[in-house]
C-alpha cells in the first residue's frame, strides 16, 4: 500500500525533474531564465530520492515487524513502536495481513485513534520544526538494513 504511493511519488519526481532538465535547453546556460528550470529539476530528483529512501525504510519495518509478529504471535507492545507514521502504519499492515493478525492489528490502530486521514508522522504534528532536526530524517529515512530470519523470499 505504501510503497505504491512512494513510487508513485518516485515517477513524479523524474516527470519533474525531467521537464525541468528539458527546460535548461531552452536558453542560454547561465542566464536568469534558467533558475526555474534548475529549481525543478534539483526538486524532482529531491522528490524522487526521498520517496525511494522512504519505501526502503519501509521495507525494513515490514520484514524487522514480520519475523517478530511470527517468532513472538501478536502482541500491541510490538507494533507500537511503528505507529507514529502512516507509512509504517501500512508497513505493520501488510506484515499483519500475511500472519493473519490484520484484524487485531486495525483495532488497535483504531483504539489508538488513527483513521485512514492519519498521513503525516506524529512528530511532525506535536512540532512542525522536527523537519530540521537530524534524528527525524535518519529514523525516516535512513532506517538501519533489517536481515530476515525466518521467511526468506
Amino acid at each position: 500500500m505504501a510503497s505504491y504511493f512512494l513510487h508513485l511519488f518516485f515517477f513524479i519526481g523524474i516527470l519533474i525533474a525531467f521537464l525541468g532538465f528539458k527546460g535548461l535547453f531552452g536558453a542560454a546556460f547561465f542566464s536568469y531564465q534558467n533558475i526555474g528550470s534548475l529549481f525543478f529539476s534539483f526538486y524532482g530528483l529531491g522528490l524522487a530520492f526521498f520517496a525511494e529512501a522512504d519505501a526502503l525504510g519501509r521495507y525494513q519495518n515490514y520484514k524487522q515487524i514480520k519475523d517478530t509478529l511470527y517468532k513472538r504471535g501478536f502482541d500491541t507492545r510490538l507494533i507500537r513502536p511503528f505507529m507514529y507514521s502512516k507509512c509504517q502504519r501500512d508497513a505493520v499492515l501488510v506484515a499483519t495481513k500475511d500472519l493473519g493478525y490484520t484484524e487485531e492489528a486495525k483495532a488497535y490502530f483504531k483504539k489508538n485513534g488513527y483513521r485512514w486521514y492519519h498521513i503525516l508522522p506524529d512528530a511532525f504534528i506535536q512540532n512542525p520544526l522536527v523537519l530540521f532536526h537530524r534524528k527525524f530524517w535518519t529514523n525516516i529515512l535512513f532506517t538501519k538494513r533489517y536481515v530476515r530470519q525466518y521467511f526468506l523470499w
